[in-house]
């Protein structure tokens, strides 16, 4: 690169990091009750916390758990035995952090694009990058998303740029190969569908003689893996995180609160298709955020609410508009750069890995609520190759002048309109449970255990004794829940208080359990008035019947 071009990429680069910290020096409150923090998010921190403390891989202090991806928060560990007992501190140490991995990341889809494509596409795919309200919201929100990225893009790039390139891989090439693979899985289990993707490539692409490379490969990543996969399994009785499991059933639990044609029979036999149609639907909606073609879906979204269309016909014109915008980048893909390789040659395996994410979280996991980090590498991918469309288009230009004109253009364009977005996208949360935890300090006594659903962040600010009962970091909770047997677990754990959303309290504690005389029985203590969380609720605990506490009539538990 030549020196204007280096410090125009360096400029690009820090504006970028500079967009994302941002939205991080804010105020702890706002950046829970606003964003970009998710209230998973404090599962994370809260277990890294306990592990600093001694208290082990605990979510309550108390019971063990692995529900969540371990290298991010292990590597939370010493910044939490550092900082003692300041709360927040390791907090905005670990978003400055995402957002420089995040930035990194956006470097490495530089290089790519550099390499395989043109400096333009360069240009304009880093600038989706740093501007991208989906690629900017998830870069600092307090998770795994952005190490986890970072990781598979690092693999991505040393796969094409080094191991595809030899002949024959040196064994350091595998190993090396290998250990970026294990550290991605490891921090996020997901990036396996990316190991599998890249073996089969492999596989085809070199055949018999792939294999023995592919068996070290395989080798080192067992060996970044084997420590935590035995050690989860002899701790927790599995080694994937068990928050994939209550995500699914809560998926499915919630689903009647949606459709009240459904039922808890309707999922015995498995999902019904209009349950998998549907989040399949999301989840091609939800590519439609993808920086490419989120500057076109949103203004289509906006034209037809203006123009007072149903919101059936809005969803299906954009669904629409999605269907040909991947046809366009399927046709302009297939073409054949002068010179050089054609995409889909070297690029066909991430096409495939993306297909195997959306089939997984569609399919199986039903991860609807939170599908943005989830396809968080369907995004990385989907900007590499609509880059590749962006330099095949500009090509189309016959004078040179004037396509450099419109590629920058193009570029500042994109970028100054996705920053717009991004400041209207990354901080339009809802998360009011700080309202809770003030509450909770209020109204009760010290040393009161209280279970809650949603428990993330205030089982993390809360001075109380916090139960998760979602089963994401609980795993006796999950068994309750799946067993229908969460009455007993709450008299035998000495819960005094049910916070949540007042729907999945009666769903689970009231509703969702017939058959068996009342274990327990609630007294309505307070609303979403007094807890400053729309639709929710709290109950006391009431063992002794006769009482009803505040004078609220009982809630009596399976009717």
């Amino acid at each position: 690169m030549s020196s204007t071009v280096r410090r125009a990429f360096v400029v690009l680069l820090l504006l970028g990091l500079a967009f994302r910290v941002l939205f991080v020096a804010q105020d702890m409150r706002a950046l829970v009750m606003r964003g970009p923090l998710y209230d998973d998010s404090f599962y994370s921190f809260e277990i890294a916390r306990h592990i600093a403390e001694g208290d082990g891989s605990t979510f309550d202090g108390t019971t063990p758990t692995n529900g969540y991806q371990p290298l991010y928060v292990f590597l939370l560990v010493p910044v939490y035995w550092l900082a003692g007992g300041n709360a927040t501190a390791p907090i905005y140490v670990a978003l400055l952090g995402s957002a420089l991995c995040n930035m990194l990341t956006g470097w490495i889809l530089f290089r790519l694009l550099r390499n395989y494509a043109s400096l333009r596409a360069a240009f304009f795919g880093l600038a989706l990058w740093c501007f991208g309200p989906a690629i900017v919201r998830q870069a600092v929100n307090g998770l795994e998303t952005s190490l986890a990225m970072l990781l598979v893009a690092a693999s991505v790039e040393y796969y094409l740029g080094v191991y595809r390139r030899a002949a024959v891989p040196t064994r350091r090439q595998c190993l090396t190969l290998g250990a970026l693979l294990g550290l991605a899985i490891f921090a996020r289990v997901d990036a396996v569908l990316l190991a599998a993707a890249l073996g089969i490539d492999a596989l085809v692409r070199g055949g018999a003689r792939a294999r023995r490379p592919l068996l070290f490969v395989g080798l080192a990543a067992a060996i970044v893996m084997t420590p935590w996969c035995v050690g989860s399994r002899i701790l927790f009785g599995s080694i994937l995180p068990e928050s994939g499991r209550a995500t699914r059933f809560l998926s499915e639990a919630y689903a009647p609160h949606d459709h009240p044609e459904f039922s808890a029979a309707t999922f015995l036999h498995g999902p019904p298709a209009m349950f998998l149609a549907e989040n399949f639907s999301r989840s091609l909606l939800q590519l439609g955020t993808s920086p490419v073609l989120h500057v076109f879906t949103r203004g289509l979204e906006r034209t037809l609410q203006a123009a007072q269309v149903a919101p059936l016909a809005n969803l299906c014109a954009v669904g629409g508009f999605l269907l040909l915008a991947f046809l366009a980048f399927g046709l302009l893909g297939y073409r054949r750069r002068r010179g050089g390789q054609g995409m889909p040659r070297d690029f066909v395996f991430l096409v495939a890995y993306s297909a195997a994410l959306v089939c997984a979280y569609s399919f199986v996991i039903f991860g609807q609520i939170f599908y943005s980090r989830y396809y968080y590498p369907v995004f990385f991918i989907s900007i590499l190759l609509g880059a590749f469309a962006f330099d095949v288009l500009m090509k189309l230009i016959p004078r040179a002048r004037v396509r450099r004109a419109a590629s920058v253009a193009c570029t500042v364009a994109y970028a100054l309109t996705l920053a717009y977005m991004s400041m209207h996208r990354v901080q339009n949360g809802n998360y009011r449970f700080l309202h809770v935890v003030d509450w909770i300090a209020a109204r009760t006594e010290p040393g009161a255990r209280i279970g809650v659903f949603n428990s993330g962040a205030i089982g993390y600010f809360s001075d109380r004794h916090i139960v998760n009962l979602d089963g994401k970091v609980n795993p006796a909770a999950f068994a309750a829940l799946n067993q229908g047997t969460i009455c007993e677990y709450i008299e035998s754990q000495g819960i005094e208080y049910v916070i949540d959303h007042e729907w999945i309290v009666r769903h689970f504690l009231v509703d969702g359990t017939t058959g068996t005389p009342p274990c327990i029985h609630l007294a309505r203590v307070d609303g979403a008035a007094a807890l400053g969380v729309p639709g929710w609720a709290a109950y006391r605990v009431v063992r002794d019947v006769a009482d009803g506490g505040t004078g609220t009539p009982a809630v009596a538990l399976r009717p």
